[in-house]
């Protein structure tokens, strides 16, 4: 009869808190979806394998463990190997001993005579086993001193990966599962690590204590395997157990991690608060809550099973192996001496297979997301921006011809063919409505994307040709979205790229947005952290943030500058300052402003107009907004607003 039997994968009935309860007569809320995590090859590989599938595949667990752990600090992988072997030694020498000792112990008449015989073997094996245990706990210390190396080389090398790969590898179907399911196994490398010292030294401590076994009596190994392989195989099915209930449950437990993000930062309160979101947002909450618990819950009497079948066959063979040694003493064909070792060595040998069985099959299940974190690296690989070795300067002239681009499996372009020039000393202001490609054509003209046809030219350079970083050490780019880095002030404007003068440059670049003064007003000026939710830190208002993005990309002086919406959030004095700014340093440079307030655009050289993936209008402000065409028709309702 099969031990195991499927756990549920439907939706568990939630029972919210009171806190998450619907008013008496009111509609109950309904339910989160169930979602699929897709990101993993390996739904079913833990439950689908057998001991043959597992062994097979530990080898190249522990190679892949051996060469990160290699990579980040080898002294101390050699440490944790030596220390193994010589604990294996120690072990060794300590059974060998014993035996030695056994003899004078019990076969003498005299005790004192017997003990004083014995004292030399004694000796050995007290200093083999102080020697193993010694070098189990440098074993444990290099290895505690490898894990946290380990983790961050993982982690780093997951960050780097994710900022080197081009943008459209975002936009291909699959990669933020892939992406997830690599995260996974990042984090799994310190527990494949942690497995494989453990699982390395229960080998090393079986074969040693098998092999005097198999010296004091051949029969003796065969009998300890019956007594400890059904509590192997019971670990085995309860790893399985471990991954199935893992598995139903993974898209539960992701989704409210990232929602728990959600309830509890200070930038999403004063909504959640005000729109009284608590009741049914505590609700989903719970209800993920439930489904994660309730997966578990359910698999605890498959556990009971599993143990108490395990256990019941362990302590049958267990009985077995002390009757054998019964046997072998009454029948002469083994000493009351030698039978005392042998219960030593199949206890360490017990012990040892059980954690070479138990480990294994944690190796084995850790080992299927470090999978997924190699696939993934070598995926993303494939996806790093390499283009070519050109390196352009800052562009006097940027040219389109013939530029689009298509996101993968859309039957529409997200920018038909365009043929643009900008030139340096203009502002160019780009407008349209959500979705016309303007996000688009700013990634085409600052190398962000290569086009799916056509080419952009900076000056004679191709884009497609030339270094990506290169391209970039000319592009300030201000984004709808700009990040609120958790950095001093000083970093969030010059973003760790100081020049010479000291702070001459990030002041003049805080006075241009008008943001010196308020930086002089923060407990510690330029060394203020910007992060409320951090000891110490404070928070910006939204316009505040949006200047200091505007500085940030000022202070680059780059021969490119982007800015998305600029003055969404500004008063209008913040605003005024930030259009004057730009027509100041408008001269050494081409300039794009991104906006839907129409009226800030009366301050650029030239407007495009942008139509579903179009360029349909081009011009100045007062031949575009007294026409007769979409820029009027835009302009005109913006003044009834």
């Amino acid at each position: 009869m099969s031990l195991e039997k499927p756990l549920p994968t439907g939706p568990t009935a939630a029972v919210p808190h009171q806190e998450g309860r619907t008013k008496p007569g009111a509609p109950r809320p309904a339910a989160p979806p169930e979602l699929s995590f897709t990101g993993r090859v390996h739904a079913n590989a833990m439950q689908d394998a057998t001991l043959w599938d597992m062994a097979r595949r530990i080898p190249a667990a522990l190679g892949r463990t051996f060469r990160l752990a290699w990579s980040v600090d080898r002294h101390m992988v050699v440490t944790v190997l030596l220390c193994q072997l010589l604990s294996g030694v120690g072990t060794a020498v300590m059974l060998a001993a014993v035996a030695d000792a056994m003899g004078p112990l019990f076969g003498s008449a005299d005790a004192a005579a017997g003990l004083h015989r014995a004292w030399p073997a004694l000796t050995v094996a007290g200093v083999a086993l102080g020697v193993g245990s010694t070098a189990w706990l440098v074993a444990d210390w290099a290895t505690r001193r490898l894990n946290p190396q380990v983790a961050s080389a993982a982690d780093l090398t997951m960050v780097d990966t994710h900022m080197r790969v081009e943008l459209s590898a975002y936009d291909q179907e699959g990669f933020t599962d892939r992406s997830q399911a690599a995260e996974i196994g990042a984090m799994r490398a310190v527990d494949l690590a942690e497995d494989a010292k453990s699982m390395t030294n229960g080998l090393v401590q079986l074969v040693t204590a098998a092999s005097v076994l198999t010296v004091l009596h051949p029969l003796l190994l065969v009998v300890l395997l019956l007594s400890v392989v059904p509590r192997g195989l019971g670990g085995v099915i309860a790893a399985r157990i471990d991954y199935r209930v893992f598995d139903a449950s993974v898209s539960a437990r992701n989704t409210r991690g990232m929602m728990r993000w959600f309830l509890t930062t200070p930038t999403l309160a004063d909504e959640l608060r005000a729109n009284t979101m608590r009741p049914y947002l505590h609700f989903w909450y719970r209800t993920m809550c439930d489904r994660v618990e309730g997966r578990a819950l359910a698999a605890a009497p498959l556990y009971l099973r599993v143990n108490a079948v395990a256990s019941a066959l362990s302590g049958v063979f267990t009985v077995g192996m002390w009757a054998s040694l019964a046997g072998l003493v009454v029948s002469g064909r083994m000493t009351l001496a030698i039978a005392g070792t042998a219960v030593m060595a199949s206890q360490t040998a017990g012990r040892s297979l059980n954690s070479v069985i138990r480990y294994g099959a944690a190796m084995f299940h850790h080992g299927l997301y470090l999978d997924d974190y190699h696939r993934f690296l070598a995926r993303a690989r494939d996806l790093t921006t390499h283009r070519g070795t050109a390196v352009p300067q800052a562009p006097t002239e940027i040219r389109l011809t013939g530029a689009g681009f298509s996101y993968p499996k859309k039957d529409t372009p997200a920018l038909h063919p365009v043929s643009l020039t900008l030139r340096r000393g203009e502002v160019v202001a780009l407008v349209g409505e959500n979705g016309a490609g303007k996000s688009t054509l700013v990634r085409l003209l600052t190398g962000l994307t290569l086009p799916t046809s056509g080419t952009v030219h900076w000056d004679d350079t191709d884009l497609a040709t030339a270094d990506a970083e290169a391209v970039w050490q000319h592009v300030g780019l201000v984004p709808q979205q700009s990040g609120h880095w958790p950095l001093a002030v000083r970093e969030n404007i010059d973003l760790g790229q100081p020049r010479e003068h000291g702070d001459d440059l990030v002041w003049e670049a805080a006075a241009r947005v008008g943001m010196d003064e308020p930086i002089r007003g923060l407990p510690d000026g330029m060394d203020t952290l910007l992060a409320r939710s951090l000891w110490g830190g404070h928070e910006l208002s939204g316009g505040q943030w949006q200047r200091l993005a505007c500085a940030r990309a000022m202070y680059r002086g780059p021969g490119f500058l982007i800015l998305d919406e600029p003055t969404s959030e500004m008063d209008a004095r913040g605003e005024h300052q930030i259009l004057t700014a730009l027509r100041e340093m408008a001269p050494g440079r081409i300039t794009l402003v991104v906006t839907h307030r129409l009226d800030n655009v009366r301050m650029a050289d030239r407007i495009l107009v942008l139509d579903r993936g179009r360029i349909r209008e081009e011009g100045t402000f007062d031949q575009l907004a007294y026409g007769d065409g979409l820029f009027a028709e835009l302009y005109a309702l913006s003044q009834d607003r």
